[in-house]
């Protein structure tokens, strides 16, 4: 189906109100996606394959890579990899993440062998580290698994990745959408979209990377984000060394109504609120986390999610918290591919759009004083 009439029909069957907008894309470009060349088992044969943007042919760079890991001399490295995932830069440049089992002094030479070929031949990789985890598979960098423990080896250039024409980065392990071109373009649209002002203040929750909510630091007053994850931290703190920013604040936590409540109370966090959710997955909130937010009577919330069913789910809640959808847009992170989010603008219902009724305050009842007739 279409995805655009798939959104369509989404909002006629869940009586979705609001005006729903184009769908906001970017060009797609060739390179501007991660790959990987992981182990799979494909009819009972254990083997290395690549995966990236369907369609869209492997980068030349990629070709070479794959050509020198078959070569004899590479042999014991290639047989204990697990993955290596090729993060892009948005522009056909990539840091190299890999994940191999490296038990024996003669793989781990095969792999400092391979990481000077890459130094050597290949410019386009910008920088090349291996992970270890537990517990040990093969995880995707896009949604990795919340439990898991990581732990970082060098091997040369930074851990974090600067995105093609900004001076923004992202940390090896920090999530980003595996195409970027869309992705680099959401603030500004965000910033279109919210016309905010100067006094306004932002809140953005599970925030990533905070690619967009950096683009948006001009045009608020301070900026605040939320993440639980290491790597979120990471990405923020290069970030603001590298634009010199003053306005921004990191806090290294999980989202929920404790949370809340403890941001909002007092007066320092007092003022006109926008906040960004964009839960991993598109995972549903609480219903009390919902309308803790809601307290907080934030002038706009953008609720950002992948998943239909639960937008919908999300739309009602805000709706029973006093919010009103103002409108829909939806978002295409590349052609190719499938998945397509909502990016979901609701306000404070101050026009009583919801039709909800103020009781009517009862009329005093008159006392009156007895007539008497004269006689």
């Amino acid at each position: 189906m279409d995805k655009k009439q798939k959104i369509s029909d989404w909002a006629v069957t869940n009586k979705i109100p609001g005006k729903i907008q184009a769908v906001f894309a970017a060009e797609a470009e060739i390179g501007g996606g991660d790959w990987r060349y992981v182990l799979r088992e494909i009819k009972g044969k254990r083997m290395l394959v690549w995966e990236g943007i369907p369609d869209e042919p492997l980068p030349e760079c990629l070709q070479k890579i794959e050509e020198q890991l078959s070569k004899e001399h590479l042999h014991f490295f290639k047989k204990q990899i697990m993955q290596i995932v090729f993060r892009s830069n948005g522009g056909g440049s990539y840091g190299i993440l890999v994940q191999a089992n490296l038990n024996t002094p003669e793989q781990s030479r095969n792999y400092k062998t391979f990481l000077e070929y890459l130094q050597r031949m290949c410019p386009e990789i910008l920088c090349a580290h291996a992970v270890q985890t537990k517990p040990s598979f093969a995880f995707d960098v896009s949604s990795p698994p919340v439990a898991m423990q990581y732990t970082l080896h060098k091997g040369f250039g930074s851990e974090y990745i600067k995105l093609v024409q900004t001076e923004l980065y992202f940390h090896i392990l920090d999530w980003l959408p595996r195409s970027k071109g869309t992705y680099l373009q959401l603030g500004e649209k965000l910033c279109e979209w919210l016309h905010p002002s100067k006094d306004d203040r932002l809140l953005s929750c599970h925030c990533g990377a905070a690619i967009e909510t950096m683009q948006l630091c001009k045009n608020f007053k301070d900026i605040h984000c939320l993440d639980a994850r290491e790597w979120a931290k990471l990405s923020f703190t290069q970030n603001v060394q590298s634009l010199r920013i003053k306005n921004a604040h990191f806090y290294h936590s999980k989202l929920d109504v404790t949370w809340v409540k403890k941001f909002f109370a007092g007066e320092i966090n007092k003022g006109k609120w926008t906040i960004i959710l964009n839960p991993p997955s598109g995972e549903l909130l609480t219903q009390s986390l919902t309308e803790a937010i809601a307290n907080a009577k934030p002038e706009r919330v953008v609720h950002i999610t992948g998943d239909l069913e639960n937008a919908a789910k999300e739309a009602d809640r805000w709706r029973n918290a006093g919010y009103v959808l103002r409108k829909t847009m939806p978002i295409e992170w590349h052609p190719v591919l499938k998945r397509l989010e909502l990016a979901m603008l609701f306000v404070p219902d101050r026009a009583g759009l919801l039709g909800r009724k103020l009781p009517i305050p009862k009329k005093p009842k008159k006392n009156f004083a007895p007539r008497f007739k004269q006689k």
